[in-house]
């Protein structure tokens, strides 16, 4: 992200300047000849992620998922859950986030709203997107086909949506090409009302896969998918609408997103892995030498 070129510039200057061999004359001792000493400052093969602390702008877009609807404690459902783990981490400062989501929107909706300057312009400074979308789309082939409705009529209209999500993921780089984007996946919300209805999971499983096939055609955006944290879990994750997550449902998806960051981000997964290689290495040296010296 554009905020992190001045840490990238500085470590680069670090290892330079680290690597250099810097000569010292000693003077001459009653007429002998000076002596010169050739010191080598042997550096570090990188300078640790994390050790200039960044500042975070995160950015949630989207569907009433993002917006948080459901959640009793009306704090904005997934989202806070996520600044905080961010807010955690050592190599992070301190972090801003913009919560854009709207209930309703739809793909063709949001790619609307991805043109308005206000949310352009906070898409365009964000370092992190977090993106639910899908689940209106699906809503709509069912009120428009609801006395009509066959599979056959989902696969029909599932290539309109993967190509205005595609539109939604090629106006996203266009405002903003570096920031990591994590498309979060959608649920059958009627996986207890209508439980007996297997064709709506058919569906839901097919446009997931689609959501996840054209993310995949992205750099530096992950698919996070989080139906089976619904489907298999012994307690309620529903709100009183039955429809959207209650409080428990979104601290369950944010840990799900934080697991997927941990694991794809490089700010906040491979850093941590390196480090420790690093402790433990040093650890080790330092052993060695001791060990050496008894």
């Amino acid at each position: 992200m554009r905020k992190w070129k001045s840490i990238v510039i500085s470590s680069m200057s670090a290892v330079v300047l680290a690597s250099c061999s810097t000569t010292t004359f000693l003077p001459a001792d009653n007429k002998e000849e000076a002596v010169q000493k050739e010191v080598d400052l042997t550096p570090k093969k990188h300078i640790p992620k994390g050790f200039f602390p960044v500042d975070l702008d995160i950015v949630a877009i989207g569907d009433s998922l993002t917006e948080g609807v459901g959640d009793e404690s009306k704090k904005g459902g997934y989202v806070p859950y996520l600044t905080k783990y961010l807010s955690k981490q050592n190599e992070v400062q301190n972090v801003r986030t913009e919560n854009l989501g709207k209930r309703g929107n739809r793909t063709d909706q949001l790619l609307a709203r991805l043109n308005q300057p206000g949310v352009a312009a906070e898409v365009s400074r964000a370092d992190i997107v977090f993106l639910t979308i899908g689940g209106n789309d699906v809503m709509k082939v069912v009120r428009d086909y609801f006395y009509n409705i066959s599979i056959k009529t989902f696969e029909s209209q599932q290539s309109k949506y993967e190509k205005r999500l595609n539109d939604v993921f090629s106006r996203i780089r266009k405002l903003n090409p570096n920031a990591h984007i994590y498309l979060i996946g959608f649920y059958n919300p009627f996986f207890k009302s209508l439980s007996d209805v297997k064709e709506i999971n058919v569906v839901i499983n097919e446009w997931n896969a689609a959501s996840e096939k054209i993310a995949s055609q992205y750099d530096n955006v992950s698919y996070v998918k989080i139906d089976d944290i619904f489907y298999d879990s012994d307690v309620n994750l529903l709100g009183k609408d039955e429809f959207h997550p209650n409080k428990k449902g979104y601290k369950l998806m944010a840990e799900r997103i934080s697991k997927s960051m941990e694991e794809e981000d490089p700010l906040v997964g491979d850093q941590k892995k390196e480090t420790a290689e690093e402790v433990t290495s040093d650890e080790k040296e330092k052993n060695t030498k001791e060990s050496g010296n008894e």
